[in-house]
């Protein structure tokens, strides 16, 4: 990908983040609540920022060296850093926690609590086809899920999840370029 193409992608990608950042609260009908894309407060947005980075950083140092070798181009980073983790985070603690909180709550309401832990197994089976991923990686996503379902529990939105694995992301991209 050429420079034009690379800032194009990076504007449309901000475009899109902001478009989601606004539409907070607003997005309350045609199936889009089961997201539970609502505005929290500022201690939230704290707490899913230092959750990641935390989450992150010992990712990083616990896989240290990993990957090393050919290098990501800039819109694999990027991609994994922004619109990936929306995505996910929209699917998985939107509306596959809605799903299965609600199924669990109708078949077995002393199972409800569990529906963090449900959603994590999920999210990690979700990444087990990717080549080459290892069983302790697939703990560490796993892990990474009860974390990102613990944010979207406490806050009873998707948005701290999403901070989260967008920060995420970020620290475990950097510390493998920089480390």
């Amino acid at each position: 990908m050429d420079f034009p193409e690379t800032v194009t992608a990076v504007a449309c990608t901000l475009g899109l983040l902001w478009l989601m950042w606004s539409l907070q609260g607003k997005l309350t009908t045609h199936g889009l609540e089961f997201l539970n894309w609502h505005p929290v407060s500022r201690s939230s947005i704290l707490i899913a920022f230092f959750a990641g980075m935390t989450a992150g950083l010992v990712a990083a140092y616990a896989f240290h060296g990993y990957g090393r070798g050919a290098s990501p181009s800039f819109t694999e980073v990027w991609l994994a850093i922004t619109i990936g983790p929306l995505f996910e985070e929209l699917v998985f603690r939107g509306y596959l926690f809605w799903a299965v909180g609600t199924l669990l709550q109708r078949l077995a309401p002393s199972l409800s609590p569990l529906t963090t832990i449900w959603v994590a197994a999920l999210f990690s089976l979700a990444h087990a086809p990717k080549p080459g991923i290892t069983d302790t990686q697939l703990a560490a996503i796993f892990g990474t899920g009860l974390l990102y379902g613990l944010l979207r529990q406490r806050s009873g939105s998707t948005l701290p999840p999403v901070i989260a694995h967008m920060v995420f992301n970020a620290v475990i991209y950097l510390a493998a370029v920089f480390f």
